[in-house]
């Protein structure tokens, strides 16, 4: 069950920056007294690793001044706070891929510029130091400024566990995760903005619901980035929205599931968007028409599990709209549109998909289609294209023109990722190599094939659960 947590800003709003004298990286202590014995546990694990963190901050009363002076001599600020940093997400799931939603939130809120990780009761049955440092750099690659980390507030284990098992892990990261953060300075993730108003009270659960699902299909997302190429929207988004969103999010790019065709047109949007939808029985196929979009997978027929509230046929009335994909009768018969490529009446682009919507339910065709279907939306904008079929969350960071400084990859599989190609937009021109940096090791030189505009690169075989990033220099 998914525990989200409430008071967090719209997904339209770009995170704020961090306050100018917040640590990079800090340790969170909230002891009461914060006295020597009290801090012994904490003082021993930093000594083992005094530059695994810029600070520790205190919550609750102001360090003593021995504890202050025992932190200096370790080269360590004493910082303080009223109180700690409001969860992002709460550890109500153990899966790896929970870290890939608490970033998602993370980035939609608007208050929050310094990630909290490691909440819980850190001991020998939790969170391993892989997970930790991996889900760390899943925050700063969506736009945190800083990490604080709450590691040791239960002290389960000896402080020499603490030292051990993460500290000394994450004393390696330090430098790559300062590296990232500079490199990428004045840039914002980049990519399909989950889209959540104002209006009423947003359920970001449902807002970014799509957003985890397809994340892993290599679809950039930017939840809380003011530079996306389009939007996405289900149908809870459409509850927040106000006459004005709708308006914007209609004369853009947008990938919408059924639901929020129907209710866009239950508001009055039918015209504007040049289509309409109605629920239908779930009991159906679909299959892939001969429109370009679906070069080598015509005819393919796909039949995901869908429930009755997220079954809609699709009736266009643009003519010049390309139907993707038809529902399929059991005995073969063409049925209604099931998705839809269109524009609007305001000149946007829509790409609607009314059968399952926008599940964690993707074939390789499926994929294909979701991805060629999102760079048509967005004019050809898409930052990066991950062409091989895989389950890499892709994370560009990108300038206020458009231009491509970087990507982060996480290989979100339990088994290694054979290599993949990337297709880069708005990379320098002439590029011949990129760098490939990935933690605790030398970065590689990679290749570029340039392909019109677009710049092609083979990502190398990546290990389970591996993060690296694409410098584009």
């Amino acid at each position: 069950m998914k525990l989200w947590t409430t008071g967090v800003g719209c997904l339209l709003v770009a995170a704020c920056a961090g306050a100018a004298d917040q640590p990079f990286m800090s340790l969170q202590w909230g002891a009461v007294s914060n006295s020597p014995a009290e801090a012994g546990q904490l003082l021993d694990a930093l000594g083992r690793y005094p530059s695994c963190f810029d600070a520790v901050r205190f919550y609750g009363a102001k360090p003593s001044a021995d504890v202050e002076a025992a932190l200096k001599k370790l080269g360590v600020a004493a910082a303080t706070g009223e109180r700690a940093p409001a969860l992002t997400y709460a550890c109500g799931r153990s899966e790896p891929r929970a870290m890939i939603g608490s970033a998602f939130l993370f980035a939609g809120s608007a208050d929050l510029s310094v990630a909290l990780v490691g909440t819980g009761r850190q001991c020998a049955s939790g969170k391993s130091a892989q997970a930790l440092c991996v889900e760390s750099m899943l925050y700063l690659a969506f736009g945190a400024s800083g990490l604080e980390y709450g590691l040791m507030g239960y002290a389960h284990e000896p402080s020499a566990w603490y030292a051990n098992t993460y500290l000394s892990e994450l004393t390696v990261w330090h430098p790559y995760y300062q590296s990232y953060t500079r490199y990428n300075a004045e840039t914002k993730p980049g990519g399909f903005l989950p889209f959540c108003g104002k209006n009423g009270k947003p359920d970001l659960a449902g807002t970014l619901r799509a957003a985890e699902a397809l994340a892993t299909t290599g679809l950039p997302l930017c939840p809380g980035s003011p530079w996306s190429v389009g939007y996405i929207l289900t149908a809870e988004s459409v509850d927040s929205m106000t006459e004005v969103d709708i308006q914007r999010v209609l004369s853009g790019g947008s990938l919408l599931d059924g639901g929020a065709v129907a209710k866009l047109q239950a508001r009055g949007y039918g015209a504007a968007m040049k289509m309409t939808a109605q629920p239908r029985d779930p009991e159906i196929r679909e299959a892939f028409t001969d429109d370009e979009l679906n070069r080598d997978h015509v005819n393919y027929v796909w039949q995901p599990e869908a429930a009755k509230s997220e079954t809609f046929a699709l009736f266009p009335s643009n003519e010049a709209a390309r139907v993707i994909g038809r529902y399929q009768r059991a005995d073969g018969t063409a049925a209604e549109a099931a998705s839809v490529l269109t524009e609007t009446a305001s000149g946007g682009r829509i790409a609607a998909f009314g059968f399952a919507g926008f599940g964690a339910e993707v074939s390789a065709a499926r994929r294909r289609q979701l991805l060629l279907a999102a760079d048509w939306v967005a004019m050809g904008r898409l930052p990066v294209f991950v062409e091989t079929v895989s389950q890499l969350v892709a994370v560009p960071r990108v300038a206020l023109a458009g231009d491509l400084k970087s990507v982060t990859l996480l290989n979100a599989a339990i088994d290694r990722q054979p290599p993949v190609t990337l297709r880069l937009r708005g990379c320098k021109a002439g590029l011949e190599t990129v760098e490939w940096l990935v933690p605790k090791e030398k970065p590689v030189a990679l290749a570029v094939r340039w392909e019109n505009k677009d710049a092609l690169v083979v990502l190398p075989e990546m290990a389970p659960w591996q993060i690296g990033w694409l410098r584009l220099d």
